[in-house]
């Protein structure tokens, strides 16, 4: 026989499901759920076109897939530090298969880390910037970057 608490939990339990919509399993409403495959397709889209191309040049050295290491990585010391920096930097934000990245957190943590990165002007890091020259983000690749992450966040939040 049900007690009148049974009986109130019950009708909270179908309430909470049929008018807030989806539950966790201690009954509390999911308000925030992950983003939609559609909309994380096509911000990945968007990345490719007009993201990708600036960040094979200034970012996936370390955070996506080198295909050829420079003359130097065979000299003693600097293959451990590459190395170091590589697996580092990709334990971060690994850009290897686009977006949404890997490592980081969500997409939504993913585009505010490169937009703290892009403000402090941070990367790439002033060892790989002294080696080389033409890495550091131009001011109309960063109005690039940063209209593409406004665009994304915006994409999220829908």
């Amino acid at each position: 026989m049900f007690t009148f608490q049974s009986l109130i939990f019950l009708c909270l339990f179908l309430y909470s499901n049929i008018v807030l919509g989806e539950v966790d399993a201690d009954g509390f409403e999911i308000v925030s759920s992950k983003p939609s495959e559609k909309s994380l397709k096509r911000i990945n889209e968007s990345y490719v076109s007009k993201i990708k191309p600036i960040f094979t040049h200034k970012c996936l050295a370390c955070h996506g897939t080198y295909e050829s290491l420079p003359w130097y990585y065979q000299l003693p010391g600097a293959k451990h530090l590459m190395d170091h920096d590589m697996t580092e930097a990709k334990s971060k934000m690994n850009m290897s298969q686009g977006f949404p990245f890997e490592g980081h957190g969500s997409p939504a943590d993913d585009l505010d880390a490169l937009r703290r990165s892009i403000q402090k002007d941070n990367m790439p890091p002033l060892q790989y910037r002294l080696l080389h020259w033409g890495s550091k983000l131009t001011p109309d690749e960063i109005t690039i970057i940063d209209q593409w992450i406004s665009e994304s966040q915006e994409i999220l939040r829908k």
